[in-house]
């Protein structure tokens, strides 16, 4: 089967996209704007690098055109902190992306507690098992619909017993979950191990 996006609504080539590009991290983002506090969930999201460690994350516009509150902060306060969710606040992430009016406040309307950043000024959400405060780089406009947001770590935040010594994360205390299509999820817990090869070394066997 082959599909031509130039003959595809965009409704089709989104369902195509999100059925097929998973799973994927979701990343909860807190901003701050004139009205207060925003907190929205966002699966088009990933690392970009480590030196220094950036992460982006897309946003479309609303349905009448307008942009959504995330980016309308942005705009104005450069800053922001992204939150990796586990399964324990999932039901709670899920509130954050109702199409709420400006001015509502997600994070209360979830029952999340906050607390203050230490380096940037939106909140951290408390629950949230990583924080990470961010510093936009810039804002990346593609067509009328969609934004890219570049941001740069500046303080990383974990639960104890997340990291250990060696600064490795474990994935079972972390427990994170992962967006499919439509209203599904999904959890990390069916894992196997490929070990890097190089040149010269017979393949080895999946295990």
């Amino acid at each position: 089967m082959e599909l031509d996006p130039a003959r595809l609504e965009e409704r089709d080539q989104y369902k195509l996209m999100t059925g097929s590009i998973v799973p994927r991290p979701i990343a909860l983002v807190t901003t701050l704007g004139p009205k207060g506090p925003n907190a929205a969930p966002f699966s088009l999201f990933n690392m970009v690098g480590s030196a220094p460690p950036m992460l982006m994350f897309s946003v479309g516009n609303q349905g009448d055109g307008s942009e959504k509150d995330t980016i309308h902060n942005l705009r104005l306060l450069p800053e922001f902190v992204v939150h990796i969710c586990n399964e324990a606040i999932a039901e709670r992430m899920n509130v954050c992306a109702t199409d709420f009016p400006p001015g509502v406040n997600e994070l209360e309307r979830a029952g999340f507690a906050t607390v203050p950043s230490r380096k940037v000024r939106p909140p951290r959400i408390q629950d949230a098992p990583v924080q990470m405060e961010c510093r936009l780089v810039r804002i990346v406009d593609f067509g009328t619909r969609h934004h890219v947001a570049f941001g740069e770590v500046v303080l990383f935040h974990f639960h104890d017993g997340i990291v250990n010594e060696r600064g490795h994360v474990d994935l079972s205390k972390l427990n994170p979950i992962g967006r499919l299509s439509g209203s599904h999820y999904t959890r990390v817990s069916d894992l196997f191990k490929l070990e890097r090869q190089f040149l010269g070394e017979k393949p080895k066997q999946l295990t």
